[in-house]
């Protein structure tokens, strides 16, 4: 196992490269394996884990788990953990991403501070954690079924080892304004306007229902032919 991450925050940087400027990466010995602290964006990770870092390329590669959940397709496009996951799948590596649901008090504290204390939250990176690992192990048993796509997993926070796990579709969601007016200029801001389908079978759907979801982000399928009648004169 090897660890290739971010040295900084990198939340919403969605699958951006660095093109410009230098990046470095740092080995971090105090994990027990082959660490990286990578200046650069979480593709960056992945692009340098494959092709510089690792004598080879690796079997799969695992991205987070993410500190908030990555469901709907308004937080699937913009997400870095979501787009390391689609650098290996273009560099032909199977790849899962994980995040996980906190509750917006829980969140909060993470969102300001960078560290989690209270109980309720350490739990949830307990178990989510464990479950984790027990899904990395099936992905690389012998007889796996190969990934064609990038897997999309959301846990609902703290989960259970018989917690179910849902295999849905993204939600359709969308947002408003994502900055707020700060002087004579402007901020991120937390009150981004999230709307979507109300569906129960959509990955949002299935962890606020307190279950896992599993997403197949199929790349190939993110164009379609259109029958002539509804193809605009360009």
């Amino acid at each position: 196992m090897h660890i290739v991450v971010p040295a900084e925050e990198q939340s919403w940087r969605g699958k951006a490269v660095t093109r410009f400027g230098r990046i470095r990466a740092e080995t971090r010995p105090e994990f027990g394996v082959p660490a990286f602290a990578v200046t650069g964006t979480p593709s960056d990770c992945v692009n340098l884990a494959i092709h510089h870092l690792l004598p080879e390329p690796p079997a799969l590669v695992i991205s987070g788990i993410n500190i908030g959940s990555n469901a709907g397709s308004g937080f699937v496009v913009n997400s870095g953990t979501v787009g390391a996951a689609i650098e290996a799948w273009l560099q032909g590596v199977p790849t899962a991403a994980f995040s996980t649901y906190l509750h917006p008090e829980l969140f909060r504290e993470w969102n300001t501070e960078r560290r989690l204390t209270q109980p309720d939250a350490l739990t949830v990176v307990e178990t989510t954690t464990a479950r984790t690992a027990d899904m990395v192990r099936t992905l690389l048993a012998p007889d796996a079924v190969p990934l064609d796509g990038v897997l999309n997993v959301n846990f609902p926070g703290a989960v259970t080892p018989d917690m179910p796990v849902r295999w849905v579709p993204l939600q359709r969601s969308r947002y408003g304004s994502l900055f707020r007016r700060d002087g004579d200029g402007f901020v991120h801001s937390a009150q981004i306007g999230l709307s979507g389908d109300d569906r129960a079978d959509t990955d949002r759907a299935v962890i606020m229902a307190g279950a896992i979801s599993a997403t197949l982000l199929s790349l190939d399928n993110w164009s379609r032919d259109l029958p002539k009648a509804q193809r605009p004169p360009l």
